[in-house]
């Protein structure tokens, strides 16, 4: 029992030893280097997000500059930040005429046809 406990201790000494001179002769920049990493993790990982939003962003500024072509013709009013700031109200007033009449004629058709083959479908 002895001679293992002696064999485990002298084979630990050594790696210990190893490990405290390691920590001795490089103590803070082996910290510091832990920190770097931790540091370049998070960059990263806030890149990686930064650059999809930022792709996501891009697509949504295309689709909504679409939208207004669409809806140059008719009343499409987009308040200020100060005037929705002062007026919250205001953001009743942003509707796009084309597209909620498109929407509604969207949903009359749908729901006529969802009616209409409900009704074939009983008898």
């Amino acid at each position: 029992m002895l001679t293992k406990i002696k064999a485990l201790l002298s084979k630990g000494i050594w790696q210990i030893l190893a490990m405290l001179l390691v920590m001795v002769i490089a103590g803070p920049e082996l910290l510091l280097g832990m920190e770097l990493m931790a540091l370049i993790e998070v960059l990263g990982a806030s890149t990686f997000v930064l650059m999809y939003l930022s792709g996501i962003k891009l697509l949504l500024n295309k689709a909504m500059t679409k939208f207004q072509q669409f809806e140059q013709y008719s009343i499409w009013f987009i308040p200020s930040y100060q005037s929705l700031k002062q007026m919250p109200e205001l953001v009743l007033h942003v509707i796009p005429e084309r597209t909620l009449m498109m929407s509604l004629a969207s949903i009359v058709t749908l729901s006529m046809s969802i009616m209409y083959i409900n009704l074939l479908v009983n008898i």
